[in-house]
């Protein structure tokens, strides 16, 4: 008896042993072996919150960082073929056609033709800019008429027309890059909840409601767009909380223009750093 239970165990561990190398359970490895999740070829999309103007040095035409977040995730991705084609001023149609920078400049190329079949990884922020969302968003007035402001009905509109141009834009991707790993990303928290600061344009706290109401719509349906498209998404604004206009350590700058003109807001060093870091565990979890 004892015989032949040992042959019946030794039976069962041989076939178990077979099933497992079957199933690339063994240590020799198998036929499902972990993804290579090494980035070849990465192309970054997007605005001023990508080009990152300000930080490090930039070129002349686009303001294009070289310490800006795609650089920085390059960098720690050891990307062997890295294209950074983000331009201060773009907006999503930026993404598929041409973009006019001034009136004595010839256009800026779509980005998207820094895409190809062998990109692997693109990363795209692009939105706010979209018909001067960001400049118009603290001229917002909730008490009629309004005169020359906007109402955040207005703004909300335009948001969801953005929204829609994302999505076809990310499309657009997909049908240039179809292996690549695509990563919408998200706009840092800008706005307070509530107080002021010299770096605040002047507005009582009904108006800020109605900017942060705005900001947090456009990080929505950013979010949306990637879920429509089914690429990933990377949530800066909940990154950068604790971080906005008037706190001690903002992730936002402003620049503001002669009197009477836009103010600019850009980002800074600390948050090009802390999106990169996110954007390549991203990377690597995916």
């Amino acid at each position: 008896m004892r015989s032949s239970s040992r042959a019946v165990v030794a039976a069962l561990v041989l076939a178990l042993a077979v099933l497992l190398t079957g199933c690339g359970g063994g240590f020799g490895g198998g036929t499902d072996a972990p993804p290579d999740q090494t980035v070849r070829s990465y192309v970054a999309l997007g605005d001023a919150f990508t080009a990152a103007p300000g930080v490090g040095d930039s070129d002349n035409r686009c303001r294009r960082s070289d310490s800006n977040y795609p650089a920085l995730l390059a960098k720690e991705l050891a990307v062997k073929e890295f294209s950074d084609v983000s331009c201060a001023g773009a907006t999503t149609s930026s993404i598929t056609a041409e973009t006019k920078l001034g009136e004595d400049e010839s256009p800026v190329p779509p980005q998207l033709d820094g895409v190809d079949k062998d990109t692997d990884l693109v990363t795209i922020n692009v939105g706010i800019e979209e018909r001067e969302l960001l400049s118009h968003v603290f001229e917002v007035c909730l008490a009629m008429p309004c005169g020359a402001k906007v109402t955040p009905q207005v703004l909300l509109s335009d948001v969801s027309a953005m929204a829609d141009s994302l999505t076809s834009a990310v499309r657009a991707i997909q049908d240039k890059a179809s292996n690549a790993y695509i990563v919408v990303v998200g706009y840092p928290a800008i706005a307070p909840d509530a107080g002021s600061c010299e770096a605040l344009p002047e507005v009582d706290q009904s108006g800020l409601d109605a900017a942060n109401r705005v900001f947090d719509e456009i990080n929505r349906e950013a979010r949306f767009a990637a879920r429509q498209a089914g690429v990933g998404f990377l949530d800066v604004d909940r990154l950068s909380t604790g971080h906005e206009l008037c706190s001690s350590e903002p992730w936002v700058e402003t620049s503001k223009g002669k009197k009477g003109g836009r103010t600019d807001y850009r980002p800074v060093a600390a948050e090009q750093k802390a999106v990169a870091a996110a954007l390549a565990e991203l990377v690597r979890n995916h």
